[in-house]
């Protein structure tokens, strides 16, 4: 036995293999295990399934293979039934399904699927089965079970292809309902009755609905007069009202029109009510004056419930307020109201239910009662009156933005429902403004101070005023600009504790920021504490850092002593130092005033970052000064220092003499052999005596200068003749107080060794160069000096006199972009001017020559009327041609030029193209591969030297390419088929041809039974489109395949056409032929109309039915179509699809329509007598007469019971129609018909119903 198949349990089903190793997991242990067998098996991988049960379980793979074996049993069945209508068996079937069930059930057992491994002797039997089956079903053998099998078959699948060439289901013919319709139902009319609103719709009035149609029901009964009994809610008093006389002529016509529908007396009349109240029937009389029974159930017709919302005392809240909203409910409770809540743009439906004031009761919420009849004077309505209902809404607002409260529905007790329009409806009306309630709810602020705590206080000067530094915002989004209230608590400095917080004295103090960045303004010192931040009603949060300590420090003060700095020679004062010694908030600023007798007050200031300074006045000049401070500054103040002695200084300078130069110690560059001059500055009491040195190599040279007055002296040297580097020093200066001051000061002055100098370089060892014409060339250049330099050269074949070019490296170049010789004129560096060597002061630029292109001489090539334009000799498409072209220059030459084709048709082409040439002739191949008209352009041509392919003028040659004739089949590969019949041939086929005419075509024949090709030559063809017609005498019976072989046109081309190229077919045929199956000419519409046919399959069948030419395919030598409309059905010719020669044919069957019957002009009609009462039954008749018709008369239908069929009638009709009188009470219908020509049935043989069929004689 299989190990992977499971055990059968007794009274139990097989499990999976997935299901049995579960439960083995899942299995409770028992006492002892059983005895492991001794050859047990390995378990191995191959009884597994192919497809694993992890990705598909057993019983869905057992379930998909049965599925692929109903789709086979279908898809046989399907070919059965096409099999059985072609009257005949088929052996491609027969095999075709030997196949599918052979792959089927020999491939089924590998794939392994548990319950599914069938042993190969199971599988042998079963495919013998289905061989066995095979047979019988597709050679249509008969069996005992053959036909309740088509039967099955049928009720899937009964179409067949009609008359009309499309796909009639066969039973909707056979067994057509519309044949026999109708049916006279007679009731016997019991009492009549009368009800008002059976079916307890609700009604209400108001809110745009004025009027309330509430129906009336009557059965078997016409009213001549109807009362009402209303009971107004709102004053308990009784009104009848009458319905006029209109209404009741209304309800006459109303039970009119209900007896032509056959609705069996009951129908219905719409009373239009204005008035809210309780309404019953009060009375309803029939035409006989008799009081009508009526159920007395009352109707409630109240004010339509209604709802608004209290209009809110603000529209603004504020993050975490109650709504505190109020809804208005107007109606009859218990009342429900929906509403919904929009939260920035977010929807929320809530409803609330049973809304109804305190003590209410309604006995709608009681229990259920009886239908009975009531007394309106027997109850109390006071509980439907419409009430106010108020509804309060108060929830926690805990997101910001903008909400909205709106009504959206209303019900009341009775199920009125009362709709708002929403604004997201299409084409709604903006609601009403009581509808809804708008509220922004806005986020509550945050205040904070920023820069300042008890730590880190603001300071500020005593009496001025700060900006308390607080910040205000809101979380999560950027405030906007609106306004905020603070408030704070403030304490004087000296009331703080010693731990620095609020003491006894607490001043609260307020301010409203006009936006974010406004802050209130503070001066007194204190602890200032935020207590409060508000915006728009909105009390917000105060954050840490909370509160700032100000505080008004000392003002700085200053202390000032100096001491004179006297002159070691002459013991005069030279000057003061001062000490400045300060008390503030540093860093400090000191700022005094300076005046003497030649200046006038000159401020200067001191900046100081400690507490101590120490600073040195010495003025250079002589003279009495004057020093005041004026001012002190430190991080807070700026007081201005009192004019007073203390802070007021003077002295009386002189200082020694002393002398400078007047540019200050900056190094001097000099030129070779020229004299330095520099200026000096004197100080002191003059006449002055001034020596300075000049040094050199080691060497010095001094040199004095007395009486000197002027406070200005300008040294010059004599003539630096030798380069390097001097130091002209000052060495001692006295002035009349005979004191001899020693000088420091000296400069740096730099002599050049040489004189800069120009000339130009050479290229390739010489002073010349050629180049292409227009290029740049670079002339070198040789420099000497500090750079930058200045040369001015000149072009001596140039007009200009002098150009000028700024070297800025001593190997510079000039750029000569003309040829000629050009000369160095002068040259002067950075200082100083130069010299230029007469030997290589000039230069010379030359051209190389331009390349240059001609044709060769060739009689085939002509010169035309214009300038640099040839033309080549005409030649054919596809011909081999070529000129040669001649070459002057450097080589090698690149030659481009435009080929331009410009066919006779369509749009033109344009193909660049280029060569290179190594020598000074060239050939060039001509394009004849396209017919049309050639132009080749030379435009470019250069050489070793010139490549910017430029030339005067471009050389231009034309040529002529005459086109290849051609000649083509119009439809290749088209298939010519004749008739043997035909003596003359009238099939023609056309050919196309291009070229110039006429045309000389040869045309291959060749047949299919293999011989030699036979050539049919066609000459001086004078068009260019010709149909050929082949003689018979080349034509034989079969296939043979027609190619055009060659063809020349009236210039010399031709054009062979290769084997392989487009072909045309003839074949010859005999033609088909068609004979009816039945010699009768004479059928009924359902029956079946069969021909067999004689040819090659498939056919093609004309002919006329109804006045319409149409035309059927037929795959078999059978012709069968089931007759589906009456008419003439004539076939008029006959074709089959290896010929397609037509057969002319005159086969005529004369369709005839099924006789049809309607009761009662085809409708169900119930009719309600009294007894004793008749009623006319009409019968008619569609057909040919005489008709002969059998009708029934049955039990009418009960729910739950079958109609019985009392008794069945005969009779027969000459005419069209027939009226028969009935009494009884019963349902009447016909059950079969008959014409002269056809009949109809719904009975069976015995009598039973068994559906319709035709009955045929």
């Amino acid at each position: 036995m299989n190990p992977g198949t499971p055990r059968v349990g007794a009274g139990g089903y097989p499990q999976t293999p997935a299901a049995v190793k579960t439960n083995k997991q899942d299995a409770r242990p028992r006492a002892s295990l059983p005895t492991a067998p001794e050859n047990q098996p390995a378990s191995t991988s191959s009884s597994e399934p192919v497809i694993p049960l992890t990705l598909i379980d057993a019983p869905t793979q057992r379930f998909y293979a049965c599925a692929v074996y109903v789709a086979l049993i279908g898809w046989r069945f399907y070919d059965w039934v096409q099999m059985l209508e072609d009257n005949g068996g088929s052996f491609y079937f027969f095999l075709k399904w030997i196949l599918f069930d052979f792959i089927f059930f020999f491939s089924l057992p590998s794939l392994r699927i548990p319950w599914l491994e069938l042993s190969a002797p199971t599988v042998s039997g079963i495919f013998f089965v289905h061989l066995i089956f095979n047979w019988l079903l597709m050679f249509n053998i008969p069996v005992p079970w053959h036909g309740w099998l088509l039967g099955l078959v049928k009720i899937f699948y009964d179409k067949e292809l009609a008359i009309s060439e499309h796909n009639v289901k066969v039973s909707s013919i056979l067994h057509n309902s519309s044949l026999i319709m109708g049916k006279q139902i007679i009731n016997i009319l019991p009492e009549g009755s009368a009800l008002l609103n059976p079916e307890k719709h609700p009604y209400c009035l108001g809110q745009g609905q004025n009027i309330a149609s509430v129906p009336i029901y009557f059965n078997a009964t016409v009213p001549v007069e109807v009362e009402l009994l209303r009971f107004d809610l709102e004053s308990d008093s009784r009104e009848v009202l009458k319905l006029n006389r209109k209404e009741i002529k209304e309800i006459g016509k109303q039970s009119t029109r209900s007896i032509e529908d056959g609705t069996l007396g009951i129908y219905r009349y719409d009373i239009a009510i204005k008035k809210p109240g309780v309404y019953q029937l009060n009375k309803v009389l029939d035409e006989y004056k008799l009081e009508v029974q009526r159920i007395t159930e009352p109707t409630y017709i109240v004010p339509c419930p209604r709802a608004q919302v209290r209009t809110a005392q603000s529209a603004t809240k504020c993050l975490g307020d109650l709504s505190n909203l109020s809804l208005d409910v107007y109606g009859t409770p218990p009342l429900k109201i929906v509403y919904s809540r929009t939260i920035n743009g977010r929807d929320h439906s809530f409803h609330f239910q049973s809304l109804q004031p305190e003590g209410y009761s309604s006995p709608l919420l009681g229990p259920q009662r009886t239908s009975s009849l009531i007394h309106l004077g027997d109850e109390d309505y006071s509980w439907a009156r419409s009430q106010t209902v108020e509804v309060g809404l108060n929830e926690s607002m805990n997101t910001a933005g903008e909400w909205q409260y709106s009504i959206d529905e209303v019900h009341d007790v009775f199920g009125n429902v009362i709709q708002y329009p929403q604004p997201e409806e299409p084409d709604a009306k903006p609601k009403p403004k009581h509808l809804y309630q708008n509220f922004v709810v806005r986020e509550r602020p945050r205040a904070a101070i920023v820069g300042c705590d008890l730590r880190n206080p603001l300071k500020v000067a005593k009496g001025k005023t700060t900006k308390l530094p607080i910040k205000i915002g809101r979380p999560g989004r950027t405030p906007e600009s609106v306004s905020h209230t603070l408030t704070w608590n403030f304490s004087p400095i000296d009331t703080l504790t010693k731990s620095g917080d609020h003491g006894d004295v607490i001043e609260v103090g307020s301010f409203t920021a006009k936006n974010v960045n406004d802050q209130p303004s503070i001066s007194a010192p204190g602890l200032y504490t935020l207590k409060s931040v508000s915006c728009d009603s909105c009390e917000g949060e105060i954050e840490e850092p909370s509160s700032c300590l100000l505080l008004n420090p000392l003002e700085p003060t200053l202390t000032i002593s100096s001491e004179e700095i006297p002159d070691k020679c002459a013991g005069n004062s030279i000057g003061l130092r001062v000490n400045l010694d300060l008390i503030g908030t540093p860093p400090f600023r000191v700022t005094y005033t300076v005046s003497s007798d030649t200046e006038q007050n000159r401020r200067e200031t001191v900046e100081i970052k400690g507490l101590r300074q120490q600073i040195d006045l010495l003025p250079r000049n002589a003279g009495r000064y004057q020093y005041r401070f004026r001012r002190l500054e430190d991080a807070i103040y700026s007081v201005p220092l009192p004019l007073t002695d203390e802070y007021y200084l003077e002295q009386n300078v002189k200082p020694p003499a002393t002398a400078y130069f007047k540019q200050g110690p900056r190094a001097i560059n000099a030129c070779l052999d020229q004299p330095v001059k520099l200026d000096v500055n004197l100080l002191g009491d003059g006449p002055f005596t001034l020596e300075w040195e000049l040094v050199h190599e080691g060497k010095r040279k001094s040199e004095k200068a007395t009486g000197i007055t002027s406070e200005t002296f300008t040294i010059e040297t004599a003539p630096l003749s030798t380069g390097g580097e001097y130091t002209l020093a000052l060495k001692s200066i006295q002035d009349k107080t005979g004191c001899r001051i020693f000088l420091k000061e000296e400069t740096k002055i730099s002599v050049r060794r040489q004189r800069p100098r120009a000339a130009f370089g050479v290229l390739e060892g010489k002073r010349t160069t050629t180049v292409v014409e227009a290029a740049t060339v670079n002339l070198p250049l040789k420099l000497s000096g500090d750079g930058p330099w200045k040369v001015g050269y000149r072009n001596l074949n140039s007009s200009e006199d002098r150009l000028v070019r700024i070297a800025k490296s001593s190997n510079d170049f000039i750029e000569a972009k003309e040829r000629g010789t050009y000369e160095i004129i002068d040259v002067m560096d950075d200082q100083c001017p130069g010299t230029v060597n007469p030997q290589a002061s000039k230069f010379e630029v030359k051209w190389f020559p331009r390349p240059e292109l001609s044709f060769m001489p060739s009689d085939a090539i002509r010169p035309s009327d214009k300038h640099n334009k040839y033309i080549k000799k005409d030649v054919c498409e596809g011909d081999v041609d070529g000129f040669e072209i001649s070459l002057r220059g450097s080589p090698p030459y690149h030659v481009e030029y435009e080929v331009k084709h410009k066919p006779k048709t369509g749009s033109g082409s344009v193909a660049r193209k280029e060569f290179d040439a190594a020598l000074g002739k060239a050939a060039i191949p001509l394009d004849t591969t396209k017919a049309g008209l050639y132009t080749y352009t030379f435009s470019g041509l250069s050489d070793n030297l010139y490549n910017d392919k430029r030339r005067s003028e471009p050389l231009t040659l034309e040529q002529t390419v005459n086109p290849k004739p051609s000649a083509s089949f119009v439809k290749p590969g088209q298939t010519f088929k004749m008739c043997m019949s035909d003596e003359t041939p009238k099939e023609i086929i056309p050919i196309k041809l291009e070229g110039k005419a006429p045309f000389y075509v040869e045309v291959e024949i060749k047949h299919h039974s293999g011989n030699l090709p036979e050539i049919f030559r066609i000459p001086n063809i004078q068009s260019h489109n010709y149909g050929i017609q082949i003689p018979r005498q080349y034509l034989k019976l079969g296939g043979q395949q027609i190619r055009i072989r060659k063809v020349r046109d009236d210039r010399g081309c031709q054009q062979k056409i290769e084997t392989g190229g487009a072909v045309v077919h003839i074949q010859l045929y005999e033609a088909p032929s068609i004979y009816p199956l039945e010699q009768r000419n004479s059928y009924c519409v359902g029956e079946r109309i069969a021909y067999t046919l004689s040819g090659t399959p498939p056919f093609e069948v004309n002919y006329n039915f109804a006045g319409k030419q149409m035309k059927a395919k037929s795959q078999t030598t059978n012709f069968r179509r089931i007759a589906e409309s009456p008419g003439d059905f004539t076939i008029t010719s006959i074709s089959d699809k290896g010929s397609e020669c037509r057969a002319a044919v005159n086969l005529t069957k004369t369709i005839h329509p099924m006789p049809s019957v309607k009761i009662s002009k085809g409708r169900v009609i119930q009719v309600d007598i009294h007894e004793g009462s008749e009623v006319e039954i009409l019968f008619e008749f569609w057909g040919t007469p005489p008709f002969e018709f059998t009708y029934t008369r049955s039990t009418n239908a009960r729910r739950g019971q079958k109609s019985q069929v009392l008794e069945t009638r005969h009779d027969i009709s000459y005419e069209h129609s027939k009226v028969i009188t009935a009494s009884l009470e019963g349902t009447y219908e016909v059950v079969a018909i008959k014409d002269a020509h056809c009949a109809f049935s719904t009975i069976g043989p015995e009598g039973s119903n068994k559906g319709q069929k035709s009955l045929k004689y």
